[in-house]
């Protein structure tokens, strides 16, 4: 008898606990033939060290055993939430049958009766292991569609919170404009217009931000490397901020090596540093300066980006790359932020196999550093 599961690509691991060696060598010859993965436990105390080293599929568990009987590893098994779709079948004799319903109770979903008779011993294990697989299938679907119901609400909220400002200020200034209160080229009117502008660009940024955010959440967004020349991808993010730079008097001094280059996602590392350039520059006051390096260390690529702002507190810095957190601050010139924009970055730089690393004291300024790790290192998890 051939048994063939419906969900393809699993090769299910089966832990049988018996004391008695006949029975053992029963089941796992019947478990060779199928090609299962077979662990094997002699007594209660080894099974529960087996279930938390090779996490089983299923567990065929005898009631019978000295010291701690199948009932009490039962038990203890389900008293973990980890091995709730775990599910455990009965080994028994047949005068044990009136204390099945205790198994049941305790979380059983089967049970077989000893001596065992071979199909049925295989269709029953079949029939568990295929329920087991689909419910973890649905599990696993439950989960991800929560996660992108949980995402869509941090968008709606980001949206409602932070958009509604840079728009609010843009019908107010196109309102203002289109009644001509403005002579042409006067002081007010430059004024005006550099305020629709910033708030144009705070609107255009946050979108940006939102929507890369929410193809890495969504696990959409794929990782595709290529050889990048740092150094010039230095350049056009500069070249993209340079009227911000302008507008705040900010200087912007770069020294880096000379033909780095980094193989990695054009994409991810360009709006990493977009989003550093961008916080460095809205939380640091006009006529300050923002600093860019990057050299290769040991096969790892630094990129470090530091200003003389408005720093973070300390009680702060750990809530950046939190989703769970919200943290909006106004800049230096009443600049939005979402905090949006620090953990878009923290996301692309796991993605690209890096970290950033941050450094700030108040009022003194801060320091970002990505750091781009070679194949052979791998980031933190912080």
């Amino acid at each position: 008898m051939t048994m063939e599961f419906n969900i393809p690509g699993k090769i299910p691991t089966v832990l049988v606990v018996d004391d008695n060696p006949n029975n053992l060598k029963i089941v796992a010859l019947t478990l060779r033939e199928l090609h299962f993965k077979i662990v094997i436990a002699t007594n209660g105390k080894n099974a529960l060290n087996l279930v938390e080293r090779t996490q089983p599929d299923l567990i065929l568990l005898d009631v019978m055993m000295p010291k701690m009987d199948g009932f009490e590893v039962c038990k203890i098994l389900k008293s973990d939430p980890k091995n709730k779709n775990l599910p455990i079948i009965f080994l028994t004799a047949v005068g044990e049958k009136s204390k099945i319903v205790k198994g049941f109770e305790l979380g059983g979903v089967d049970y077989i009766t000893k001596p065992f008779n071979k199909e049925e011993l295989i269709i029953r294990i079949k029939t568990h292991l295929e329920l087991k697989f689909t419910r973890d299938e649905l599990q696993k679907t439950t989960d991800h569609l929560s996660e992108l119901n949980e995402l869509k609400d941090k968008m709606f909220s980001v949206i409602g919170h932070d958009l509604r400002s840079p728009l609010g200020n843009i019908k107010m200034t196109l309102d203002l404009l289109s009644k001509g209160l403005f002579e042409y080229n006067s002081t007010d009117y430059k004024e005006t217009m550099s305020t629709l502008v910033q708030s144009s660009e705070e609107v255009s940024e946050l979108l940006e931000n939102l929507l890369g955010w929410a193809k890495s959440q969504s696990g959409i967004l794929l990782y595709h490397p290529e050889d990048i020349s740092v150094n010039n991808l230095i350049e056009s993010t500069y070249f993209m901020f340079k009227g911000n730079f302008t507008h705040k008097n900010i200087s912007f001094e770069t020294s880096f090596q000379e033909n780095l280059n980094v193989h990695t996602d054009a994409y991810m590392l360009k709006m990493i540093i977009k989003n550093i350039i961008s916080n460095a520059i809205k939380f640091t006051p006009n006529g300050g300066n923002v600093k860019l390096h990057a050299k290769a260390i040991n096969g790892d690529v630094n990129i470090v980006i530091s200003d003389n702002g408005v720093g973070i507190p300390p009680k702060d810095i750990p809530k950046l790359f939190d989703e769970k957190e919200h943290v909006s601050t106004y800049g230096t010139n009443g600049e939005s932020g979402s905090g949006l924009g620090l953990k878009v970055a923290n996301g692309f730089a796991k993605k690209i196999n890096g970290r950033i690393l941050i450094e700030s004291k108040v009022e003194k300024g801060s320091k970002f550093t990505l750091q781009i790790l070679s194949k052979d290192d791998k980031p933190n998890s912080n």
